[in-house]
């Protein structure tokens, strides 16, 4: 009951308790509303809506935007002079209108700026002046084609783009059709995609290089393995301008013995079959693949994305690690949506590292659900393999940032993936299915596209192995082991279901 003392002093009493009441709420109202102002940027709309009931509360003052644009607004103290002033709840009344203005903001859409002045806003002036800009997407599969939705309406919308995006689509038949045309003629990618509409201005192309050629923006969304050789393919043809955008998931090991007979790029790259044999097993991200052979800049998009999702328009996050500031904004204006915000990071190798460990994790849990074991198993599963994608980043890349684990590509990609991602759905069937390949299931279950987490996890196990830190990572020994059947799915819990006392983070070397 002592929550309704105010209200009820002000009907009864009157006079001085609603004054006092006034006084006291008013100033915490008053605060509140300037801070949802702020982070509103809505000045404008403010001063228009309270020029009739008082003072205007809100002035613009000249300020400049990290390119030289005005917009931040200045906000007086009147507001809180005129909210602490007097003995009267006309500076309650005041406050509600600017909670109510607020409210209904929120409530609408928070930005009516123009494509126009977000582009002057928010790209750096070296990208204007080569407007308009040329976009190809490197690649066509499930999730090439879910981001060309995304990146077609951009295009389309904003001029610093041209309006034409091309899609590179490996040419196939599709029920007595080329791939290609299907999708320049029925919109659509009846195959990887079916039911959902592409933009009429992405263009399918069969030619790599025609697909390419004078590209200010490349997007590659291809499974990471074919990485190499697309861009060796692609090599002299780049401008050299041009910047890329890695959307894979997955990343390149290179050095000693088994990675060096059946890939030729590979061997070239490290001098010859001997070199490579005797070269130390490492990993290669897929940006500094990109950059090794084409020789341009390559940001990093990883999140918690399922393809299907962003294609029918569901709302979700996705993080992009950018480390050139010049860069951010137009990658920014290309990949965001209402229904697909981008956060940008500086972090391009956390982004990336996250992205490709969270599919072993995924596997994991699928491993899990195949066994039809309950939720505070797969929780701890998902838990120590969030510890050692921490423990690796820790190792191997300790300039990865904390921070970047809890945005979209960390953590959330994790949660998504180990609940409704093909790899978990895959492992699940691995399990259920008895001696059915991993071949069979990407035939079966993903219409012929690759499955990343398997190879991944045996390119990890490679790593790991070769540098002698197997030890330092269970988790991720197992899940490799169970996928080349060396051991049951039962051991995903086996493994560490003993009675030895779990290991502390002070025993694993301190690390």
């Amino acid at each position: 009951m002592r929550y309704a003392v105010a209200p009820r002093l002000t009907r009864e009493r009157g006079g001085d308790a609603a004054a006092h009441a006034a006084r006291c709420l008013a100033p915490f109202l008053a605060l509140t509303a300037l801070g949802m102002a702020i982070s509103l940027r809505a000045a404008d709309v403010l001063q228009g809506g309270l020029a009739a009931n008082r003072s205007p509360v809100i002035s613009r003052a000249p300020s400049t935007s990290r390119y030289g644009y005005s917009y931040a607004p200045s906000f007086s103290t009147d507001m809180l002079r005129s909210a602490t002033s007097g003995t009267t709840c006309h500076s309650m009344r005041t406050t509600g209108t600017i909670i109510g203005d607020v409210r209904e903001r929120l409530m609408t859409k928070k930005s009516k700026l123009s494509p126009e002045v977000l582009v002057e806003r928010h790209v750096h002036p070296s990208w204007i002046k080569r407007a308009p800009l040329k976009v190809a997407i490197i690649g066509s599969g499930n999730w090439g084609s879910a981001i060309a939705t995304v990146i077609g309406q951009n295009t389309l919308k904003y001029p610093v783009f041209k309006d034409t995006t091309t899609m590179w689509v490996f040419e196939e038949e599709y029920e007595g059709r080329n791939l290609t045309s299907i999708i320049n003629d029925d919109h659509v990618n009846a195959k990887y995609l079916p039911g959902v509409e592409l933009p009429h201005s992405v263009r399918a192309e069969s030619s790599l290089i025609e697909a390419a050629r004078d590209a200010d923006i490349l997007v590659f969304v291809t499974p990471h393995q074919f990485v190499r050789s697309i861009c060796e393919r692609l090599k002299g043809i780049i401008k050299p301008d041009a910047v890329a955008v890695s959307l894979i998931k997955g990343f390149e090991v290179v050095g000693g013995p088994q990675h060096c007979e059946p890939d030729t790029e590979k061997v070239a790259a490290a001098g010859g079959a001997e070199a490579c044999k005797e070269m130390k097993t490492e990993i290669r991200l897929i940006s500094e693949v990109v950059n090794d052979i084409l020789n341009i800049p390559c940001a990093a998009l990883s999140g918690a994305n399922i393809a299907h999702d962003i294609a029918h328009r569901q709302f979700s996050e996705s993080t992009i690690g950018c480390e050139s500031h010049e860069d951010t904004g137009v990658l920014q204006l290309l990949f965001d949506v209402p229904y697909f915000k981008i956060g940008m990071v500086k972090d391009v190798e956390g982004v990336q590292i996250y992205g490709s460990l969270k599919n072993i994790v995924a596997l994991g849990a699928g491993f899990v659900d195949g066994l039809g074991l309950d939720s505070n198993t797969k929780a701890a599963i998902i838990r120590m393999g969030v510890e050692e994608m921490r423990r690796f980043t820790k190792v191997f890349y300790p300039s990865v940032q904390r921070s970047t684990m809890w945005d979209s590509c960390g953590i959330a990609d994790v949660i998504t993936t180990c609940y409704g991602g093909r790899n978990r759905r895959c492992a699940e069937a691995f399990v259920r299915g008895g001696s059915v390949t991993w071949s069979e299931l990407e035939n079966t279950m993903l219409n012929g596209q690759k499955l990343q987490g398997v190879l991944t996890a045996a390119e990890v196990f490679d790593f790991l192995s070769a540098n002698d830190y197997l030890e330092l990572f269970p988790f991720f020994h197992q899940v490799h082991k169970i996928c080349k059947r060396e051991e049951p799915p039962e051991s995903i819990v086996g493994a560490f279901a003993s009675e030895d006392l779990r290991p502390s983070e002070i025993e694993w070397r301190g690390i």
